[in-house]
C-alpha cells in the first residue's frame, strides 16, 4: 500500500488585505502566516479553507470578505464541511489521503463530521497542533521555522587542511553520519543511452544491516574514514597561524534542498554502506571521521573510488586468527565466528591437543608432511576445521555443550579426543598433505566432524555424556575398514569413486558425510546393546 498523500488545510483569518489577492497573501494575521509556513514546509499539497469560499488553492485570487464560521448556524457549518470534503474528493479521487488541518475546532469539527457521514477509504484527519492555544501555536511554529532555517544553513565543521605534493588538498573532519545526506549523495553507476554515468554500486542490504546492528551496540567503534568528494561550492576558512603542511580551520559545506538531492555539493566516494547503516540505526547520532577533497568531475571522483576500493582486504585466515583476542561487540557475521575461532586457536596451540600445529594459519604456515618418521605440522586448512566447528556448534555436539553451559575447555577436550581417536584409527593417513590423504582434506575433516556429532549422540543416549579417546576409537572402528583415505575407492551408493576424486565442495562433503553416517548407524544397530553408563563417566 502506497503512503497517503498529505494535504494541508489552513484555516482563514479575520485580518485581511483591503483588495483582491491570491489566497496565500489575502490573510495577514500572524497565526495564519505561521500556519501557512508550516503547511508549505510539510507538503506541496496546500489549501486555504475559507468560511465564504470553501476550499481555496493558494494562488487563487479572491476578494476580501467578512464572514466567519463561528457566526454560522450548525446546519450551515455542516454543509460547509461537506462542501470542502467533496471538493477534496474531486481533486484526490483515488488512494489514501491524510488531511493536516491547521485551524481551530470551528473548522475541524465540520470536516470530521463530513468524513464520518460519508466515510472515504483510507482518509484520515490529523491536527498537528491539537489542543494548543494561539500563543502556544505561535511559539511552537516559530521554533519549527527556526529549526528549518538552521537545517538549511551551511555546515561549519572544524577541519584540518592537508596540502598534498600535487598541490591538491585534503580535508580531515568529523560529522554526525545522520547529517551526511543533507550535503552528500551517491553517484549511482548506470548507463544512459549507452553512456556510462556514476560509479557507485547499489547498497548491499545484508551488509548494511550487519553494520547497523554493530553501530547500535554499546561498544561500537568505526575508525575507518568516510571519503567524500566536493564541488567548488565547499570552501575552507583557515584560522590564523601557519602549520607544517597543514592548517586548522573550518570547512563550510552548503546543504542540499532535500536529502540526497541532485544539488548536493558532495558525493560519497567510499563508505556508503556505513552511512546507510548510520541512517537506519536506532541511535540519536553517530559521529564519523571523514576525508574530503575537491573534485570538479565525476572522472576524478571515480578515480579515487577505484583507488580506495582496489586495496587488498585482510586475509580471512588472519581475521579468524585475531578474533579470539577480541572482547567487544562485533558485526553479527564476525560475532558468529568468534567461538569457533577461539576453539580452533586452542586446538592448534594447546600442548595437550591432538591437533597441535596441524592447522594451516597465518602464523602456522603449510609444511611438507612427514620426515624421519616425525609429523610436520600445518596440513589441515583453517577454513576446513573452522567450518567443521561451526557445523557442530550450529546443530551438533558442540552446540549441545554450549547450550548446557559447558565451557571452552571441555569443548576443546571433546574435539581433541575425537581427533586423537581418528589418528589412532588411521595412523598411516594421519598428518599427511591433503593430496596424499583425504583425511586432512576439507571433505574428510568436515565429514568426520559430522560423524563425531553422531557418535556423541549415540553415546549420550547410553549414558556416556563425556566420551574420551577410547570411546571414540571404538565408534570409529565400525567404519575403519570402509574408508579410502590414501588409496583405493569409496563404495558410495551412487557408484565407486577413486579416493582422491573427492573435492571440498558442499555436494562432495554431504556425499561423504552421508555415506559414513549411514555405515556407522547400520553397523551400530547390528551390534549387541551396550551397557548404559552413568552420565558424566569418563
Amino acid at each position: 500500500m502506497s503512503a497517503p498523500v498529505q494535504v494541508a488545510l489552513v484555516g482563514c483569518g479575520k485580518a485581511k488585505l483591503k483588495h483582491r489577492a491570491p489566497a496565500r497573501d489575502l490573510y495577514t494575521g500572524n497565526l495564519f502566516r505561521a500556519h501557512l509556513a508550516e503547511a508549505e514546509a510539510t507538503t506541496s499539497h496546500g489549501y486555504v479553507v475559507s468560511a465564504l469560499y470553501g476550499l481555496l488553492p493558494l494562488d487563487e485570487e479572491v476578494a476580501p470578505y467578512d464572514v466567519t464560521l463561528l457566526g454560522m448556524a450548525h446546519e450551515k457549518r455542516a454543509a460547509w464541511g461537506r462542501q470542502v470534503v467533496d471538493a477534496l474528493a474531486r481533486l484526490y479521487p483515488a488512494g489514501a489521503v491524510e488531511l493536516l488541518v491547521y485551524a481551530g475546532r470551528t473548522y475541524v469539527d465540520p470536516l470530521q463530521d463530513a468524513l464520518a457521514a460519508a466515510p472515504r477509504e483510507e482518509w484520515t484527519l490529523v491536527e498537528p497542533l491539537k489542543g494548543a492555544t494561539q500563543g502556544a501555536r505561535l511559539r511552537i511554529l516559530a521554533e519549527a521555522s527556526r529549526m528549518r532555517v538552521a537545517a538549511r544553513a551551511p555546515l561549519r565543521l572544524p577541519a584540518l587542511e592537508v596540502a598534498q605534493p600535487s598541490g591538491r588538498r585534503l580535508y580531515l573532519f568529523a560529522v554526525d553520519g545522520k547529517q551526511v545526506p543533507s550535503f552528500a549523495t551517491v553517484s549511482r553507476v548506470r548507463r544512459t543511452d549507452g553512456v556510462l554515468e556514476g560509479y557507485q554500486r547499489t547498497e548491499a542490504l545484508a551488509h548494511v544491516a550487519a553494520i547497523r546492528e554493530y553501530m547500535e551496540s554499546s561498544g561500537a567503534l568505526v575508525p575507518n574514514a568516510v571519503v567524500l568528494a566536493f564541488d567548488s561550492r565547499v570552501r575552507f576558512e583557515a584560522l590564523s597561524g601557519e602549520g607544517e603542511g597543514a592548517r586548522h580551520g573550518h570547512l563550510v559545506i552548503p546543504r542540499a534542498t532535500t536529502p540526497d538531492a541532485p544539488d548536493a555539493p558532495g558525493f560519497i566516494v567510499d563508505g556508503q554502506q556505513r552511512l546507510a547503516a548510520v541512517r537506519d540505526a536506532a541511535v540519536t547520532a553517530f559521529p564519523l571521521a571523514c576525508t574530503g577533497f575537491v573534485a570538479e568531475t565525476v572522472g576524478q571522483q571515480a578515480e579515487q573510488f577505484i583507488l580506495v576500493n582496489s586495496t587488498k582486504p585482510l586475509p580471512k585466515g588472519l581475521i579468524h586468527e585475531l578474533l579470539p583476542s577480541t572482547t567487544a561487540a562485533l558485526p553479527a557475521a564476525l560475532e558468529r565466528k568468534r567461538l569457533p575461532a577461539q576453539l580452533l586457536a586452542r586446538l592448534n596451540l594447546d600442548e595437550s591437543s591432538s591437533l597441535r600445529g596441524l592447522v594451516i594459519t597465518q602464523t602456522c604456515p603449510r609444511a611438507t608432511g612427514r620426515a624421519g618418521g616425525k609429523l610436520f605440522s600445518a596440513v589441515i586448512k583453517d577454513s576446513s576445521l573452522l567450518a567443521a566447528l561451526e557445523d557442530s556448534l550450529s546443530a551438533g555436539a558442540l552446540g549441545d555443550m554450549e547450550r548446557a553451559g559447558v565451557g571452552v575447555d571441555a569443548m576443546v577436550a571433546r574435539v581433541s579426543a575425537w581427533w586423537a581417536a581418528v589418528a589412532s584409527t588411521w595412523p598411516d593417513a594421519w598428518g599427511r598433505q591433503p593430496k596424499e590423504s583425504r583425511l586432512s582434506h576439507g571433505a574428510g575433516v568436515r565429514a568426520l566432524s559430522l560423524l563425531m556429532d553422531a557418535a556423541c549422540h549415540f553415546l549420550a543416549q547410553e549414558g556416556n555424556a563425556a566420551p574420551g579417546q577410547g570411546d571414540f576409537a571404538r565408534e570409529l572402528a565400525l567404519v575403519r575398514d570402509s574408508c579410502a583415505w590414501t588409496s583405493g575407492t569409496w563404495a558410495f551408493p551412487t557408484g565407486e569413486r577413486r579416493w582422491n576424486d573427492l573435492q571440498n565442495t558442499p555436494k562432495e562433503v554431504a556425499l561423504l558425510a552421508q555415506h559414513l553416517g549411514a555405515l556407522y548407524r547400520e553397523r551400530r544397530a547390528a551390534k549387541p546393546h551396550r551397557r548404559t553408563r552413568k552420565a558424566g563417566a569418563a
